[in-house]
């Protein structure tokens, strides 16, 4: 029986990150069904296909149409493959989780011992957000609270406070600090005194946005800042605001105000 490290799948990635503990991939299944065996992963990983047609053993998935979120803890033995009749053009998306962030993450969420198909249409939508910022360039913060999202969404429910949590003032307080500095998830639930996951959950829920999206608006405000107050390139506008370059501020400050910054600079010159 062959044994993957966390990470590694049959196939051929197409797109990947990688960050602390944690593994995002685009995969083009390149293995036929026949040559598929039963392997095993030491890694919790989540699987989602994005074409062709998947079979899994995990629990909850005999009949259902559409995407499924496939989830597998630790080191489960399965045969998880593709169908035959598509090979070469069969896709899957991967969540991967090394043990130590695993152990860490699962301190603070309960999961399923064995191999689940989750097809609620509330997680569906937080793998294809986080699919489609793991193909862009998004940051490392965003990335790592859409994650843990998404694992808070496949956790057995926790009963949450109806109190405001004062923690998060401190939270937005170190991300307001650090808006153009290189943060991860772990960081902020550091300055704030609460596990990762937790932070995940109730950003979102008491803020309406998560983190991520909380840094971007800092970076794009700035960016704004310094269009309205001077007149130095976007290229260099860019990098002062934390964006890679000036390509990643374009798209970011077009999602956010509906026009590019030089459509912006235009209003007033």
């Amino acid at each position: 029986m062959a044994g993957f490290q966390s990470g590694d799948f049959y196939g051929a990635s197409a797109f990947g990150r990688r960050l602390p503990g944690l593994g995002l991939a685009h995969i083009n299944a390149t293995i036929p069904e026949h040559e598929v065996r039963e392997h095993s992963h030491e890694g919790a990983h989540f699987v989602l296909a994005t074409r062709g047609r998947y079979i899994s053993t995990a629990a909850d998935c005999d009949d259902h149409e559409g995407p499924v979120l496939i989830y597998n803890p630790p080191d489960i033995v399965h045969r998880d493959r593709f169908a035959a009749g598509n090979e070469g053009r069969d896709w899957f998306f991967a969540l991967s989780f090394d043990s130590d962030l695993w152990a860490e993450v699962t301190s603070d969420a309960t999961l399923p011992t064995y191999a689940r198909g989750l097809s609620d249409m509330a997680i569906l939508r937080a793998t294809m957000r986080l699919l489609r910022a793991a193909g862009g360039d998004a940051t490392r913060l965003d990335l790592e609270t859409l994650a843990l999202e998404l694992v808070a969404g496949a956790a057995q429910p926790h009963r949450l406070s109806n109190l405001y949590p004062s923690w998060l003032d401190g939270a937005r307080s170190f991300i307001a600090d650090h808006a153009f500095d290189d943060i991860g998830v772990a960081d902020v639930a550091e300055a704030a005194g609460v596990h990762r996951v937790y932070l995940a959950r109730q950003y979102r829920r008491w803020l309406g946005c998560s983190p991520g999206d909380d840094l971007r608006r800092r970076r794009v405000d700035r960016a704004t800042h310094l269009m309205m107050t001077g007149k130095a390139p976007l290229s260099d506008i860019a990098l002062a605001a934390g964006f890679c370059d000036q390509s990643h501020l374009n798209r970011v400050f077009a999602t956010h105000w509906g026009m590019s910054p030089a459509q912006f600079q235009r209003l007033t010159r």
